[in-house]
């Protein structure tokens, strides 16, 4: 765990900063714009980590749209997502698979490495549009999914508004809801077409980074929730 979390702290990329497209120095002081929101600790937990930045050197901007750029850099960079294991003839370019994603973008290689992961992110995915909810769930359970083997009790989990959830994204959010690092509302909705922002996604994101540290401690064990997920309440929903 120790390990993980020392290279998280010393990651140089700016995950949901950069609206610019430029990384941003770190800053330790924390920030002044996070005080509303109910992710306060996780974003300044994973500010500690190293893992989110601020669009400025004292404001997070949690209240603002996740973009598809912002949400596959910060999936790729939490679970270490990398191309190490591959052998290459030739080193793969981001337009040789997207159609919206240039060469020297500075997302550019984290989409790239989402690809070779198998994140089946779409060839015409558009990195400025915001994310749903459903989105960057399913994107972040296949992430998770590389760094080990998270075995469950098969469970299904009732979303009162399942007819609203992407048909090839149901298997996923399953699992994100058995991972615990999403969850359903008092009512019982997932709402996957909702967009996320930034607060949530931190929320979500944390929830993932501990998942992977407790297990990988457990010797990679992942033992499924006592009760259904749908009786937890919403993780972050602004």
């Amino acid at each position: 765990m120790k390990k993980r979390i020392a290279a998280a702290a010393i990651s140089a990329a700016v995950l949901f900063g950069a609206l610019s497209g430029q990384a941003l120095a770190a800053d330790h002081s924390g920030f002044t714009d996070i005080a509303g929101t109910s992710s306060r600790a996780q974003i300044e937990a994973l500010q500690e980590l190293g893992i989110v930045k601020g669009v400025s050197s004292s404001e997070f901007h949690p209240e603002e749209n996740l973009t598809g750029a912002q949400g596959i850099e910060l999936i790729v960079r939490t679970m270490q997502l990398s191309l190490a294991a591959i052998d290459f003839k030739r080193a793969p370019t981001a337009e040789g698979f997207f159609t919206h994603v240039k060469n020297d973008a500075w997302y550019a290689d984290s989409f790239v490495i989402a690809h070779y992961n198998g994140l089946d992110l779409p060839a015409d995915i558009d990195p400025n549009k915001p994310l749903t909810r459903e989105q960057f769930a399913h994107y972040l359970v296949q992430a998770l999914e590389k760094t080990g083997q998270y075995p469950l009790i098969k469970m299904y989990i009732n979303i009162q508004d399942e007819k609203d959830i992407t048909v090839d994204y149901q298997g996923t959010i399953q699992r994100a809801l058995l991972y615990k690092i999403v969850a359903l509302d008092a009512d019982g909705n997932f709402h996957p077409q909702q967009i996320v922002t930034r607060a949530e996604a931190a929320a979500i994101l944390f929830a993932a980074h501990e998942f992977v540290e407790t297990h990988k401690d457990n010797g990679g064990e992942a033992g499924a929730p006592e009760e259904p997920a749908a009786s937890a309440p919403a993780t972050a929903l602004e």
